[in-house]
């Protein structure tokens, strides 16, 4: 774990670096993670990382 410092926000906030870590939960596009690696050299808050992620939508509120 380390303390982090978001790049695109400033906000600080904890980076597990493992499986636990909030990140974890996000699905991101090639396409979005070379854009967030073209701009950051550091790891994103959820709030801005959950900016760039895919929709997921819950089996029980998908269309049948």
């Amino acid at each position: 774990m380390r303390e982090v410092k978001c790049p695109k926000c400033g906000r600080v906030f904890v980076c597990k670096h493992d499986e636990s870590c909030f990140c974890m939960k996000y699905v991101l596009s090639e396409e979005s993670k070379k854009d967030i690696r073209s701009k950051w050299n550091e790891c994103l808050c959820e709030d801005c990382l959950s900016q760039y992620a895919i929709a997921i939508v819950p089996k029980s509120e998908s269309c049948s």
